[in-house]
């Protein structure tokens, strides 16, 4: 398979993801100027991410069943007339919560289904021996997504306000329509040494569960960090956007060391990846200037990077080709709901406690999940 469908499936995924997290950054922000308390911002995080479980776990079947390609471009499609939705629905800058919890609900339905689908494309066009570097041109979209809404979001809801600025997701995501429609349908995958029939095998469970902790401890970034950066880093959106795009940018840079890594053992490493990560993040909390902010963001993120490309590389050689798509998406589903849940917690706190303690509190949770996981996946 020459190389071209494979940069073709990395630009549709980092599309499809950068307008998912495009959106998340938008809420966030304007949650607090929009009038939403910390009660109804967790609210509104959890209720759009809560079909997501459902949708990853019947979205993954339908990828297996129906075909990666198709599913990938039926989740843009849809996404596409919702994002049009929000921009009619907040065209005079004011929000009813309702409305944006009805609308992103939906949204977050289909959101496993590209994830699901990338996935299970990969092995399809490269052969095993390839697949770390395939993983890693693929983790463009687990990681420049970050740097590309932080530093889109800013700018767009200072220009086109709040409403109109769901115009950028709806563009990206019209863009992997026309990006998928020209992905090969009919691809072979040959089962590697490793697979095993189905995908709940111990080691597969261990991986993803790893991840389900880790995305969960430290979903509390997301909602907390405006706050520290407006009360303890005394900066605005500005500053906020900085910070993200900082460790989105460490964490591209780092992304080649994927391949290297997940030839290594895979489970030690993620598992060490986040007792690290965990420690490298917590001395944010002393800080109150945006400059030492930003350079432990930078070295935060260059931890995080290699971490999707390893599990995914690792998750497609345990696996029966045949599930990647249930599997996928289950650990989609999974992981798109851990990581609201634990951003709802830290909204639901902020109301009641300090920013700075919250986010040590998150910080601390990630290297003993990592640690916890150790023991368990050191043999993978």
């Amino acid at each position: 398979m020459t190389r071209k469908p494979l940069v073709s499936l990395a630009a549709a995924w980092t599309l499809a993801s950068t307008a998912d997290s495009f959106l998340l950054f938008v809420l966030l922000w304007i949650a607090e100027p929009q009038g939403w308390s910390g009660a109804q911002t967790a609210l509104l995080i959890v209720a759009i991410r809560l079909p997501t479980v459902a949708g990853g776990i019947v979205g993954g079947r339908a990828v297996d069943r129906f075909g990666p390609v198709r599913m990938m471009i039926l989740d843009a499609i849809v996404r596409a007339v919702l994002m049009a939705a929000l921009v009619v629905a907040g065209w005079q800058q004011q929000f009813s919560i309702w409305i944006v919890l009805g609308l992103c609900a939906v949204a977050g339905a289909t959101t496993p289904l590209s994830y699901a689908a990338a996935r299970t494309l990969v092995p399809r066009l490269v052969d095993d021996d390839l697949l770390p570097r395939a993983n890693a041109l693929l983790g463009l979209g687990d990681q420049l997504p970050m740097l590309l809404g932080a530093a889109a979001a800013g700018p767009a809801i200072a220009l086109l306000g709040p409403g109109r600025a769901f115009l950028v997701p709806l563009a990206l995501l019209l863009g992997v329509v026309a990006i998928a429609v020209r992905l090969p349908r009919r691809t072979g995958v040959r089962r590697s040494a490793e697979a095993r029939s189905g995908w709940a095998s111990g080691r597969v469970v261990g991986l993803i569960g790893l991840s389900v902790a880790y995305y969960f401890t430290y979903g509390p970034f997301d909602t907390v960090l405006p706050y520290f950066t407006r009360e303890q880093l005394h900066s605005g959106v500005g500053g906020y956007t900085l910070l993200w795009v900082l460790f989105g940018a460490a964490a591209l840079a780092t992304l080649p060391l994927a391949p290297w890594l997940a030839g290594r053992r895979p489970g030690l490493v993620n598992a060490g990846g986040a007792i690290v990560w965990g420690l490298v993040t917590l001395p944010i909390v002393l800080t109150d200037s945006l400059p030492p902010a930003a350079a432990i963001f930078l070295l935060s993120g260059a931890v995080w990077g290699p971490y999707s490309a390893i599990e995914a590389t690792a998750l497609q050689r345990w696996a029966d080709p045949a599930s990647h798509g249930a599997m996928f998406g289950t650990q989609r589903a999974l992981l798109s709901i851990a990581f609201p849940l634990g951003a709802a917690v830290g909204a639901l706190a902020v109301d009641h406690v300090p920013p700075a303690t919250i986010l040590a509190v998150s910080a601390l949770s990630c290297t003993v999940a990592g640690a916890v996981a150790l023991g368990p996946l050191c043999r993978g």
